[in-house]
């Protein structure tokens, strides 16, 4: 009797305890799911391949010597790669031993954590300096958060094999002192890991997850709930600072792409260790809002380019652990299968399996992209991101509005700024981060300094300019006090979508108001976009408007000169400096058009221009000795010496360019005239004429805004009458 109560007494003191010694796994692995997917094996062909995936790894990892260097490479040096390897080893070799039994894999894993658990007490911090919180094993302590996360999956697989003279040594050795480092190293990485960032989502979860499988219940509280244990920090208070009630991440498409990872991958630890939380249905579901939301931030499977941003797809390991995990605790949710099925691959573990059984059961719903107003910040009030999409999916026209908060350390300085998508291409483009993930020798593999010298500075972007001066003067502390606001959006119309931002912090005295449409119309070929960027302010100042895009230019209505011997940048600071110009040209004309070819369509940009405005072509590379940047183009429209000022520009695809049976067919614009007939405080109006003599009016409203308002103007002596926020018909004299 007295054993019995000794024994309830541990549990209700240490309510984890009873876990830690009898469920391994039970992080992401469970007994259940290792007992399905070994009476699953030869059922599911994507699964099964996903296991030969992993067995390959883990097979290599052992004909191979275990090694353990002592870390001093940067990202892509070989320390970093071998160390980032061993984790993906350890991994791997777990998870097989739980399903195959073999105890070589078991094996191999206790021996490299005890390799480490000799290693990590002599580390001081990493040697190479790139990071403000340099980790032990890689040079930043996210890293080793990472490397943590699949460690402690490893770990608890092998648990019961490992004896506890040995499990004593690595925890004491090598788990704590991790644990301990990451939240509370030194001040930098208790700052972090109590930060509404990525970078705290893996920390949290890196040391909530070895809490886990150590039983030790102060790890795991301190990783839900922060340092102090009050809620203010932690996982848990990130799932409500770091998402919008859309499930949209302030960070951005990128960055929730990476950061989906933790998120999701802890969730699912939680969920096997502690159901009582129902972390799935945690804030109206955010976690399952956020997979959905950032598959839809992608076009033909590409991440959306919106601040720091590379090329990546919904095939990324990443994602696929987020599609499967939101699959398999939202079974309603069957349209996720259809990304599942293309991904064709599987996490090896409950939720891939359970994903796999259910897309061979063919429940699939097609997952269909559609247009959306994704809010921004916590309460859903900063402002948002827009995305319109138009025409059949495989070709579809998708064009973003980005109206956002700054989005953390990530983010770029660039209010109002537009991506255009068409034909499954980019054509209006971000520019992104430059960065050369692991490629060691172009820093090693961190951010260039033309990172924030170009890819930072709003020069670099689809919108305005002022100055030559970027937003906020490019100060993050500023920028992120402020956000842009979405006026208001309509895009429940598959012909005739549109959204209307404004900035009104970015410059001091300065508005910036947008408003762009995407449009299908049957007197054009394809989806057009109609853009208003409006400029007020009460004193003199430069505009510079860049239409960033991607092909080759084909014709202009431009008299333009070409700089053929000697180029010269642009400028000397804000991102100019890395602009060189090429061409220059000035018009008498009241329209512009320029065209180039990308794919097999062409594209014009036809705009407002007048005496004033002055006209450059320029490209990507100036001040660039290390060759970091890309060369892309530029049409750059200036207007000079102006209190106030609207820009209107159609985008329009046209065209076909076969090179395959030599047809070229409708190569320029359709556009023959666009008019501004009205701009004021209520209304910008604009008239259009094609060159088959089609007129067409547009009205956007620029204050007083409400669906169910009625306005009125005069024009061309006629009284125009429309309720809600804008116009867009026909038109007659």
């Amino acid at each position: 009797m007295k054993t019995k109560t000794l024994i309830l007494i541990l549990i209700l003191l240490h309510p984890l305890a009873i876990l830690h010694a009898e469920q391994h796994p039970g992080l992401f692995l469970t007994p259940k799911g290792v007992k399905e997917i070994k009476s699953s094996l030869g059922k599911y062909p994507t699964f099964d391949k996903s296991v030969d995936e992993l067995k390959k790894i883990a097979d290599e990892a052992l004909k191979s010597d275990i090694i353990v260097p002592i870390p001093k490479d940067g990202g892509g040096g070989y320390t970093h790669e071998k160390h980032k390897n061993n984790y993906y080893e350890m991994s791997a070799a777990g998870t097989l031993y739980q399903i195959t039994g073999r105890t070589q894999y078991a094996q191999f894993v206790r021996d490299m954590l005890m390799k480490y658990a000799q290693m990590y007490p002599t580390l001081g911090l990493h040697p190479a300096v790139k990071s403000d919180t340099p980790g032990k094993i890689f040079w930043q302590a996210l890293n080793d958060a990472v490397w943590l996360v699949h460690t402690a999956n490893a770990y608890d697989c092998v648990y019961n094999f490992i004896n506890e003279k040995d499990r004593s040594y690595i925890e004491k050795n090598l788990f704590y002192p991790m644990a301990e480092f990451i939240s509370n190293g030194n001040s930098k990485n208790y700052a972090v890991f109590n930060k509404m960032h990525n970078h705290g989502t893996w920390a949290t979860a890196a040391v909530g997850m070895i809490g886990y499988v150590m039983g030790n219940k102060e790890l795991v509280d301190r990783a839900l709930y922060g340092s102090n244990k009050d809620g203010k920090t932690g996982f848990i208070r990130q799932l409500d600072v770091l998402f919008s009630p859309d499930g949209y991440y302030t960070e951005g498409p990128y960055y929730q792409r990476y950061a989906i990872w933790p998120f999701m991958t802890f969730a699912q630890v939680i969920q096997n260790k502690q159901p009582e939380l129902n972390i799935f249905s945690y804030r109206d579901s955010i976690l399952l809002k956020a997979v959905n939301t950032l598959v839809q931030c992608a076009y033909n499977g590409e991440i959306f380019f919106l601040n720091d941003a590379l090329t990546k797809t919904y095939k990324t390991q990443e994602i696929v652990y987020a599609v499967d995990i939101a699959y398999k605790n939202d079974p309603a949710n069957t349209s996720l299968l259809d990304i599942a099925r293309q991904q064709e691959s599987f996490v090896v573990s409950d939720a891939g399996l359970a994903a796999a059984k259910a897309l061979k059961k063919n429940k699939i719903k097609p997952f269909t992209y559609h247009s959306l107003l994704l809010r921004d910040g916590q309460n859903g009030d900063e402002g948002g991101i827009a995305i319109l999409r138009a025409g059949e999916p495989d070709k579809q026209t998708c064009l973003t509005f980005k109206a956002t908060s700054h989005g953390l350390s990530h983010g770029h300085y660039d209010k109002l700024s537009i991506v255009l998508y068409d034909n499954g291409n980019n054509i209006l483009p971000d520019y992104g981060a430059v960065r050369f993930l692991n490629i060691e020798p172009k820093n090693a593999g961190h951010y260039t300094k033309e990172n924030y010298s170009w890819g930072m500075q709003t020069i670099a972007h689809n919108t305005v300019t002022v100055d030559e001066t970027s937003h906020f003067d490019a100060n993050m502390k500023v920028s992120s006090t402020y956000h842009s606001d979405i006026q208001y959006s309509n895009l429940t119309n598959s012909d005739f979508q549109i959204v209307s931002g404004v900035e009104n912090n970015a410059y001091k005295g300065v508005q910036l108001q947008r408003t762009t449409a995407l449009i299908k119309n049957e007197d054009f070929e394809f989806p057009f976009t109609i853009d208003i960027f409006r400029v007020n302010s009460d004193s003199v100042h430069s505009l510079d408007f860049p239409f960033y895009y991607r092909g080759q230019m084909v014709s202009t209505s431009l008299d333009y000169q070409k700089y053929t011997t000697e180029l010269k940048a642009l400028g000397t600071k804000n991102g100019y400096q890395h602009l060189w110009l090429e061409a220059t040209a000035k018009t008498d004309k009241s329209n512009t058009s320029f065209t180039w070819v990308n794919g097999n369509r062409f594209y014009s940009i036809a705009t407002i221009s007048n005496t004033n405005s002055q006209f450059m072509m320029t490209r990507i590379g100036a001040g660039d000795p290390d060759f970091n940047l890309r060369y892309e183009p530029c049409f750059m429209i200036r207007q000079p010496n102006v209190k106030k000022h609207t820009f209107v520009s159609i985008i329009e695809p046209h065209g076909l360019y076969d090179l395959s049976k030599e047809v070229t067919v409708n190569y320029q614009t359709s556009i023959a005239k666009i008019e501004l007939l009205k701009d004021d405080h209520e209304f910008t109006v604009v008239r259009i004429q094609t060159k088959t003599n089609k007129s067409f009016l547009m009205i956007t409203v620029n204050s007083n805004f409400g669906d169910n308002k009625v306005h009125s103007t005069i024009i061309d002596s006629k009284n125009i009458s429309f309720k809600g926020n804008y116009y867009f018909k026909k038109y007659m004299k």
